[in-house]
């Protein structure tokens, strides 16, 4: 892969992945880029009695853009019609060992609608 850049994006998107997977969530896989159909990084975990999927987005930049990168997963996580936009992003100097720290970034309502459905009061 000539491109660091992407290089280390699908790196930690892997990370990422391997991460869920070995906590439980065996159903989370990376996607296929799609163009303008993404539907994110990372799909497969699904609540379903809510009928609703998580729309993963990862980003692995030293540069934050949150409010950027979150408006991109939520337009990303509406193409997979009922779903919930999740944005995970690196922590700078934390490492493969550290992943438990990585942030996940949610627009509030959505974070409610994730409290409401996991029965929490």
């Amino acid at each position: 892969m000539a491109n660091r850049a992407k290089q280390k994006g699908t790196s930690f998107e892997t990370s990422i992945k391997r991460y869920l997977n070995a906590n439980g969530f065996l159903k989370a896989a990376r996607t296929v880029l799609k163009g303008s159909e993404d539907t994110g990084d990372i799909n497969g975990i699904r609540n379903n009695l809510a009928e609703r999927e998580l729309a993963i987005q990862c980003k692995n930049q030293r540069k934050l853009n949150l409010s950027g990168w979150l408006d991109a997963t939520v337009e990303q996580a509406s193409k997979l019609g009922k779903s919930m936009p999740a944005l995970v992003v690196k922590r700078a100097g934390k490492g493969e060992k550290a992943l438990g720290d990585t942030y996940v970034v949610m627009r509030l309502d959505d974070f409610v609608t994730l409290l409401k459905e996991g029965g929490y009061s």
